[in-house]
């Protein structure tokens, strides 16, 4: 049956052998699953005792924050602001304050919401046990601003994130000087 040179039909047998080898080699390992990365964060959260009933005004994204305190000294609106009150309850209370998108002048790509807020259901501290990271409503914080147990503050101001934050990551809000019942939170 093999007259002649037997010489091409062991390379051809060989290089069979080797392809089916390489293919079970490749084909045997065991792909690692890639875990995707966590979503940058967009937002940062505000932890505030219920103890009393408060207000909370997020002035809208590229306004001087001093206007928006100033307004509510005065208790005048802000146009584009978001404001609600929390109501006295148990516990705390912990909110989400999206951070403002580059180009847009809002919380949102397309620019339509100038500013936002949402309270996380419940009363539970939501980055205890998570590693610093609270996840809902599509907002991802790893910072909070933290109102004190026993404040007088009545009135919160929550500037939104105009650009990544740096260093301290958690901030204990203070009443400001001169008014008891209003605290700032510092820009990013």
């Amino acid at each position: 049956m093999f007259r002649g040179n037997k010489l091409p039909w062991i390379v051809g047998v060989a290089l069979i052998v080797l392809l089916a080898a390489g293919a079970i080699v490749i084909g045997g390992k065991k792909k690692e699953s890639e875990i995707p990365p966590p979503p940058p964060e967009s937002g940062r959260a505000v932890v505030v005792p219920a103890n009393v009933t408060r207000t909370v005004l997020v002035p809208p994204c590229g306004t001087p924050i001093q206007q928006t305190v100033t307004s509510a000294e005065k208790n005048q609106s802000v146009p584009g602001a978001t404001v609600f009150e929390l109501p006295k309850g148990n516990d705390v209370r912990t909110l989400l304050v999206p951070h403002c998108k580059p180009k847009t002048g809002a919380t949102t790509l397309q620019g339509v919401l100038p500013s936002a807020a949402f309270v996380i259901p419940g009363n539970a501290r939501a980055f205890e046990g998570n590693k610093g990271r609270l996840e809902a409503f599509g907002v991802v914080a790893e910072s909070q601003l933290l109102l004190t147990e026993g404040s007088r503050v009545a009135t919160l101001v929550v500037p939104a994130c105009t650009k990544e934050e740096k260093g301290a990551r958690d901030v204990v809000l203070e009443a400001e000087q001169g008014n008891p019942e209003l605290a700032v939170g510092p820009k990013c």
